[in-house]
This record gives C-alpha cells, sequence and structure tokens, in this order.
C-alpha cells in the first residue's frame, strides 16, 4: 500500500531480464525490475524510479507445524467444513 492509500497491482509482463521476471503495474503499465536486493524499481513507464520494498517470502511450513502455532485455524475442503476427529 503507497502512503497515499492505494494498493498496487502487479503482473508479470512476459520479459525477463537477467534471468529475473520483469513485473508490471496494472494502473500505469510501468515495468518494475529488482535493481537493488531490497527494492523492485519502475525502470520503465510513468512510474520511472520508483521504488517499492521487496517483502520476504513468508517460510513455508506444515499443517501440523501451522495448527501448533494457530491452533483455532479452520481448515475447510470444498464446501464441507473439516474438524479434525470426524
Amino acid at each position: 500500500m503507497r502512503d497515499d492509500g492505494t494498493v498496487d497491482e502487479f503482473g508479470v509482463s512476459g520479459y525477463v531480464y537477467k534471468d529475473v521476471f520483469v513485473i508490471y503495474d496494472r494502473a500505469t503499465e510501468s515495468l518494475w525490475w529488482p535493481v537493488t536486493d531490497d527494492a523492485w524499481t519502475a525502470v520503465a513507464g510513468p512510474r520511472k524510479g520508483e521504488k517499492i520494498p521487496i517483502i520476504e517470502e513468508s517460510p513455508i511450513v506444515t499443517l501440523g507445524e501451522w495448527r501448533k502455532q494457530h491452533p483455532n485455524t479452520e481448515v475447510l475442503l470444498g464446501s464441507k467444513k473439516f474438524v479434525r476427529g470426524e
């Protein structure tokens, strides 16, 4: 979310530069590439020069590990709620 409260939506542009996908923002179609390790930078388009921080990916955990940390989590399968022990 930007300082003005707007939320950016991104997509994969179809371009690859130095083995990294180039993304674009759907509002202005500016092209973004990770120029540094901590930020994506608009390299073309109306937002050229703007930077957005790269957010670290969440760790991948098993459902069992997740449930230990979040015991009240509900898991939905299709349209039926899964209840442990049923």
